[in-house]
């Protein structure tokens, strides 16, 4: 544990709570061992970029932080520093322990079988254990635990004292406690008591605990060497250092037993000799002091990493209320909402279920204010959607306030002081934001460094161990390319980050680290579709060189979490050195309607490639896709429309989201053209095509095709095809076929098909809703699906049976489909259905 290393001040611009710097990783966060990446362990999931605080990173692998409603701040308190400009710092931990200082750090460890011991000879006064917790928390309970009976004994009387450190912090030289616990009566027997702390100033209702930076138990009283009674037997058995007063005492005539010394007892006669006392040391053992928050303050977790980097001067107003010091208050003026400014607005990085928001001030409150909260969403036109919280008076000049809600997602916190009478003279202070809430946290998204393989190969499919029970999901994208970009940020010796040119202008004695960050180049895929299940085929673009994973654990019920344990990358010797594919039309194609396109796809070879015998050819929505025509040529002859002709030589076969093409023979020379014309739909604003190659002699290598320029006659370069969609598109009318069908089991008209178009949806695994409904409402079929493409033509067929698997009456029934993109995008549509015998 580490001790205090001296009081400082606070320069109102330069200093900051913070976690200790982190250190960086090591371990480049993955592993190519032969034909496979491997992503393992704690040490490789560690090197990946995740948002602070957001994630638990264990040798069981990545999940999301569970916030709970009550912690026990002194576990974590040693993690925490106060840090200023002179590079004075104070750490979390044990600050004062006048006796028994080698034990002091058991206090707060967590384990109830260790303990602080004080040495039972010193003055009383001595027993004195101060804790600094490393930031501001407000503390609702202290729990003073003492070792179990026959293992220690209980302060005979002692009490509790907290304070704000706010006079600390402002260099003064002693900190100003309140009592928040004393027990005054001598106690031999109780082991544990709890203390209520109660507010010191005046609160709204409802609003318990103090804020809170010192614990301090001091011990007031001590039996000494009359700790415990014990027989003459077990006396003579303790040892030495534990032997403690022997008293003696005489009987008189009337039966009365008076105290007297060893000597005037040896000497009295046997009728008058009374009992002897005997008496062990006391064993003061404080097993553990338990410092009770409402939660772990998830505003501090997240921004330690920006406040330590950013310093004061990248955003005053959220450094100096972010930072888990109320020592530092800023002026928060209010709100603008002509020029929308003046707002504290506070990014947590990832998605939190909470519940309750804390403001603290010193001085001068907020005499009005408002509480905004925004999981990121965004409404149709690109703005931010905001869960606007009732405006508040707060004419009492309370110094603290909270806000409750049902507990949400929330990424966003907007914290507005309004105006009661109009004039910017009504500017108040803030010292700390706060926010609790309990779960998991609900959406976490980790991304790993560049995976870098040194020679271009083939990646052949992703496999993920993890789990992901109902309610959350496991989401995986990747993307890959040829080069790298390479950035550098600059650091002053505090680790705050700097430009280049003040880096350059400082001295050498405050100048900092240098950064290599590597980023993606231009000539990078972007991020693939998810993927639907471990195993599948590697969806980004390759072979290449580098690549990059993104992985995403999401949760809709607070009390569930996904993790993932290990992450597997196939590799493999690429089929072509280079292939490059373009379509055309590649602008204002018409969303739904059957459209003619043409793939170009040129193969390049090196020395040595097996080359391949199939192409694979898939849309990114779900349409029936046609094969035209298919020819080999040179540029020259396919731009004049000639070339080999392969369609009727090639085995063609239809598969989810497009055909399979069984070549008559290997294609291994450089310089033939591939054209495939095909007829299909889109229902995407950009829907990406892929083509595929494979090679029958090597199973399970598939070699993705690279936008680019394939035929010099067509200049799109690209695999995605531009439709203009009107915005809110997202379901056409249903396509009922036949409107009237007879299901007698006769072998005509049996069933009825329900043809949904589905536009602008993407990802995967959505669920479209389709339900039949009778002429009072009552739902008697349920044909919802879950489309791996959401978007596209999807064809629904009904029997005229019920959930229950009867047979329906005859009559007039309505059926309704819906989608949901998300909280705030949905549509639905209705049809009927004429049952008839």
């Amino acid at each position: 544990m580490n001790p205090l290393r001296a009081a400082v001040a606070l320069p109102l611009l330069a200093a900051f709570v913070a976690a200790q710097e982190p250190e960086e990783p090591t371990d480049p966060g993955y592993r190519v061992i032969g034909s496979q990446v491997v992503v393992e362990g704690a040490e490789q999931w560690a090197a990946w970029q995740a948002p602070e605080g957001a994630a638990v990173v264990g040798e069981d692998g990545v999940s999301p932080r569970l916030l709970q409603r009550r912690t026990n701040v002194t576990l974590n308190a040693e993690r925490f520093f106060f840090y200023d400009g002179d590079q004075d710092t104070i750490y979390g931990g044990v600050r004062i322990a006048r006796s028994g200082a080698e034990t002091a750090e058991l206090a707060i460890d967590g384990d109830p079988t260790t303990y602080w011991e004080p040495d039972p000879t010193t003055p009383v006064d001595d027993w004195v254990l101060e804790v600094y917790l490393g930031r501001s928390v407000v503390v609702e309970q202290v729990i003073v635990r003492f070792a179990a009976e026959g293992e220690g004994d209980p302060f005979l009387k002692f009490r509790v004292r907290l304070s704000d450190g706010d006079d600390f912090i402002e260099r003064t030289s002693v900190v100003e406690y309140f009592r928040a616990g004393q027990v005054n009566i001598a106690n031999k027997d109780q082991r544990e008591f709890v203390f209520d702390v109660r507010p010191q100033r005046p609160v709204p209702d409802g609003v318990a605990g103090e804020v809170v930076q010192f614990v301090r138990i001091e011990a007031l009283d001590s039996d000494g060497p009359r700790g415990r009674e014990v027989d003459a037997y077990a006396y003579a058995a303790l040892p030495a250092e534990e032997k403690g007063a022997i008293d003696y005492f005489r009987r008189t005539v009337t039966g009365r037993v008076l105290p007297v010394d060893e000597l005037t007892w040896i000497e009295l006669p046997d009728e008058e000799r009374g009992p002897v006392s005997y008496f062990r040391w006391e064993r003061p053992r404080l097993a553990e002091i338990e410092v009770v928050s409402p939660g772990e303050n998830i505003v501090l977790l997240t921004q330690e990493r920006i406040n330590r980097e950013q310093g004061v001067l990248g955003n005053v107003l959220r450094a100096l209320t972010t930072d888990g010091n109320v020592g530092s208050e800023s002026l928060i003026k209010p709100y603008d909402p002509l020029r929308d400014r003046n707002q504290l607005e506070v990014d947590l990085g990832a998605k939190y279920w909470l519940d309750r928001i804390r403001m603290v001030a010193l001085h001068k409150p907020m005499r009005a204010y408002q509480v905004l909260l925004s999981d990121g969403s965004f409404d149709p036109s690109g703005e931010r959607l905001w869960n606007e919280l009732d405006e508040r008076a707060n004419r009492e000049r309370y110094l603290q306030l909270q806000e409750g809600f049902p507990l949400q997602e929330v990424r966003y916190i907007q914290i507005r002081a309004l105006q009661l009478l109009g004039t910017e003279t009504e500017a108040g202070t803030l010292a700390e934001l706060q926010a609790y809430g309990e779960g998991y946290v609900s959406e976490i998204e980790l991304t790993s460094p560049v995976i870098k393989l040194g020679a271009s190969r083939m990646f052949t499919s992703l496999s993920w161990d993890g789990e992901a029970p109902n309610e959350t999901r496991i989401d995986i994208r990747t993307r890959a390319g040829d080069d790298l970009t390479i950035l550098h940020r600059y650091f002053d010796r505090w680790g705050r980050e700097i430009s280049q040119e003040a880096w350059e202008a400082a001295r050498d004695e405050f100048r900092g680290r240098v950064e290599e960050v590597e980023l993606p180049g231009p000539r990078w895929s972007s991020y693939s579709e998810l993927y639907r299940e471990s195993g599948e085929m590697f969806r980004s673009p390759s072979p290449r060189r580098f690549a990059l994973v993104n992985v995403r654990l999401r949760t809709t019920n607070p009390q569930r979490r996904a993790l993932i344990r290990r992450l597997r990358i196939g590799l493999a010797p690429p089929l072509v050195d280079q292939t490059f594919a373009e379509i055309t039309p590649s602008r204002d194609v018409e969303p739904g309607v059957d459209t003619e396109f043409t793939m170009y796809l040129r193969p390049q070879f090196a020395s040595g490639d097996p080359g391949f015998d199939g192409i694979g050819l898939r849309s990114t929505s779900t349409a029936p896709v046609e094969l035209l025509g298919l020819r080999v040529a040179s540029e020259r002859l396919l731009s004049f429309g000639t070339g080999q002709d392969l369609l009727e030589a090639s085995n063609i076969e239809s598969v989810d989201g497009g055909v399979d093409i069984t070549l008559p023979e290997a294609e291994r020379r450089s310089g033939r053209i591939y054209e495939l014309r095909f007829r299909t739909q889109v229902f995407l604003s950009g829907t990406t095509f892929q083509a595929l190659l494979s090679l029958a002699s090597r199973p399970g290598v598939v070699q993705q095709a690279s936008d680019g320029d394939a035929v010099d006659f067509v200049q799109s370069q690209t695999l995605v095809a531009l439709s203009q969609l009107r915005p809110g598109r997202l379901l056409d009318a249903l396509q009922i076929e036949p409107p009237v069908f007879t299901p007698n089991g006769d072998g005509i008209n049996d069933n009825t098909i329900v043809g949904i178009d589905v536009f602008q949806v993407r990802g995967s695994n959505a669920r479209i809703g389709v339900e039949v409904f009778d002429l009072t409402g009552a739902r008697v079929r349920d044909l919802s699906q879950t489309a791996p493409s959401p978007s596209g033509r999807h064809q629904i067929l009904w029997d005229g049976r019920d959930d229950g698997g009867r047979l329906v009456a005859p009559g007039i029934y309505v059926v309704r489909a819906a989608i949901d993109v998300d909280a705030s995008t949905s549509a639905q549509r209705t049809g009927l259905i004429h049952v008839a015998y």
